[in-house]
């Protein structure tokens, strides 16, 4: 609760000092008006001191909340208290409840006629009874235009970010930019009812391509984005997009703009592709500038800057780094320790990489890579972790490891691979997907010995922000 408190200090200042002054207007109001007496005073004053405990739990609805415990206070005890005749406690709660229906139950004069002035009290209580179910109602109304009402906002303002594909990843970027108050409109199909309804509480307006009868980019009007980050998971996907941009820019579009497309593509092939592709298009049709992006390479950049394989007092070390799991992200690995062994000329780079798929991935590295400096000796052995016992390759070796990066696909097999290793070789730095202070962090520091260098890669989660993704 103190924690709840700090958060919501200036709220709840602010809060004090607006009632403050209400208190003193209604003071000064009903000074000589016989019909408020001291009980009900006492009875709102308490309430106005205690109810930013509720402020504390839930600033979207506070106002709301503040209204329709006002008019229920207030109305109560004016069909209690004021009626002409004495009413049940239940009478009393039915008069209220029907304030909230913008209906006043006239019971304050002796023939039930109606009155041009109710008491104070019960002015405030139908008062607050027509604001709190007027905005209800308004509230109702624009949720289920809100989708809308957003689209229809952006493409009047503009200079919005445009994301295409819905997965994990987008997830996570599209969160960070919500967080930084950009205008979001996302793109994709096929999403669960769950995700539509987390992001929508985001205030991102979802469009599916196939529900729309108009075309989609002017739909989103991608003309007048800010930003366009192209994030399916398959790079063909991204390269179609591209293309269909490409074309819609060249149809519809007739000047130069100053829009940024990014395209995530993580194969070599899709990036000669894309060369390709960009060699075959005029200057003059040229509409918007793009980036390449590739969520691996970044973060492999992230993890040797804070952890560096090399450092300049240690220019003629021989390196023998290790690589359990070579799928797109240990293939990356290895092609940046490559990079950084290039640049120290007297150090030498021994690569061991084992996968139970390795056979077909062999294939697909020598195609893609065959360029890397002959002087880098690398092994790609294939091996199943699940099977396999990890010291029969380990003993296998015959120079001393340096480095050790566990890149399997589930988070179980890296944490039970990591801390066997840890097991065998406690002083060889070993390196797991996890983030710092989190969950697995904390397990692995309370049940691995401080002695084991078991080191945090971080999580793709850390880069998918727009300071890092569109640098």
């Amino acid at each position: 609760m103190m924690e709840q408190l700090l958060q919501n200090r200036r709220l709840i200042a602010h809060y004090y000092i607006v009632v403050g002054i209400a208190v003193l207007l209604f003071g000064w109001y009903v000074r000589n008006d016989e019909t408020v007496d001291a009980t009900i005073i006492i009875i709102l004053a308490v309430y106005v001191v205690l109810f930013p405990v509720v402020i504390l739990y839930t600033r979207k609805y506070a106002v709301h909340i503040f209204l329709l415990l006002l008019a229920f206070i207030t109305g109560f005890y004016s069909f209690y208290q004021y009626s002409v005749e004495s009413h049940s406690i239940l009478n009393a709660l039915y008069f209220t409840f029907q304030l909230y229906l913008l209906v006043v139950t006239e019971v304050f004069t002796e023939d039930g006629s109606s009155l041009l002035q109710y008491p104070l009290i019960l002015e405030i209580a139908r008062w607050s009874a027509a604001l709190y179910t007027i905005s209800t109602l308004f509230i109702a109304m624009y949720r289920l235009l809100e989708t809308s009402i957003l689209l229809v906002y952006y493409q009047i303002v503009g200079n919005h970010y445009v994301v295409f594909g819905y997965n994990e990843n987008s997830a996570a970027f599209i969160e960070d930019l919500r967080k930084r108050k950009k205008r979001v409109i996302l793109v994709a199909d096929q999403m669960s009812n769950e995700a539509i309804d987390y992001l929508e509480e985001l205030k991102v307006v979802i469009l599916n391509p196939g529900d729309t009868g108009e075309n989609i980019y002017t739909k989103c009007r991608v003309a007048r984005a800010n930003t366009v980050v192209l994030l399916h998971e398959e790079d063909v996907d991204n390269l179609n997009e591209f293309m269909e941009i490409q074309s819609y820019f060249k149809k519809r579009v007739k000047k130069n703009l100053g829009l940024s497309v990014y395209i995530h593509l993580q194969d070599v092939t899709s990036k000669k592709l894309y060369l390709d592709l960009e060699g075959t298009v005029e200057e003059s049709d040229r509409h918007f500038s793009v980036k390449l992006i590739n969520l691996y390479e970044l973060f492999v950049d992230t993890l040797f800057e804070k952890h560096p394989i090399y450092t300049t007092d240690q220019e003629g070390d021989s390196k023998h780094i290790f690589i359990i799991g070579f799928g797109r992200l240990g293939q990356q690995i290895a092609l940046k320790a490559a990079t950084q062994s290039e640049q120290f000329e007297k150090s030498t780079l021994q690569i061991t990489a084992i996968d139970k798929h390795m056979n077909k991935i062999k294939q697909d590295w020598e195609r893609n890579y065959s360029q890397i400096d002959t002087r880098i000796n690398i092994s790609l052995r294939p091996f199943d972790v699940e099977v396999d016992p990890l010291e029969s390759i380990i003993n296998g070796q015959d120079t001393q490891l340096t480095h050790i990066y566990v890149c399997l696909h589930e988070d179980k097999l890296d944490l039970l691979a990591g801390i066997e290793l840890s097991n065998q070789l406690p002083h060889i730095p070993i390196y797991l997907e996890f983030s710092e202070g989190g969950i697995a962090d904390k397990w692995i520091q309370s049940e691995v010995s401080g002695t084991r260098l078991i080191y945090g890669t971080g999580t793709f989660k850390e880069i998918l922000t727009e300071d890092k993704l569109l640098n």
